[in-house]
């Protein structure tokens, strides 16, 4: 596998362009951008009003998203390919709309057969108000073609 992509912008990239979470190419998407720092890999995300789900709160589904992606691109990072079995959430506290907010991720365990990785959402004022805890099942660049349904 090639190493990860990484940008003029200095952020790792997925992938494809397109991806909803990290494409920058994906004008509906979150165009995360997402660093890798030490052993962790790290964003910050502002939602936006059409991304609420109660009015003035982000629809959860954006932040698992968010959660989800700086696990995965840190594993990605690791020259890792792999594809999300599970994710458990726990929310904290509201992620308000307009407010940055900082995530994080880092791997757990890992071995031939499962990646565990924990994320974590953090305010400004370093509350923490989301948590996840992934499986990623690791895959080769066969099995992911297959995946893909490419040749």
């Amino acid at each position: 596998m090639s190493e990860p992509f990484v940008s003029e912008r200095d952020h790792l990239q997925g992938l494809h362009w397109q991806c909803f979470g990290c494409g920058q190419e994906n004008r509906l998407g979150l165009r995360l951008n997402i660093r890798l720092v030490g052993d962790r890999t790290e964003c910050t995300f502002t939602p936006i009003p059409e991304f609420q789900g109660p009015p003035g709160v982000a629809h959860s589904g954006i932040i698992a998203t968010v959660l989800d992606e700086v696990m995965s691109q840190l594993i990605y990072a690791q020259l890792q390919l792999a594809v999300t079995r599970k994710i458990e959430i726990t929310y904290r506290r509201p992620i308000r709309v307009g407010q940055t907010y900082y995530f994080s991720a880092w791997i757990v365990k890992q071995n031939t057969r499962i990646i565990a990785a924990k994320a974590e959402a953090r305010d400004a004022e370093g509350n923490q108000v989301a948590r996840a805890r992934g499986i990623f099942a690791p895959m080769d660049e066969e099995r992911v073609a297959k995946f893909l349904d490419k040749d």
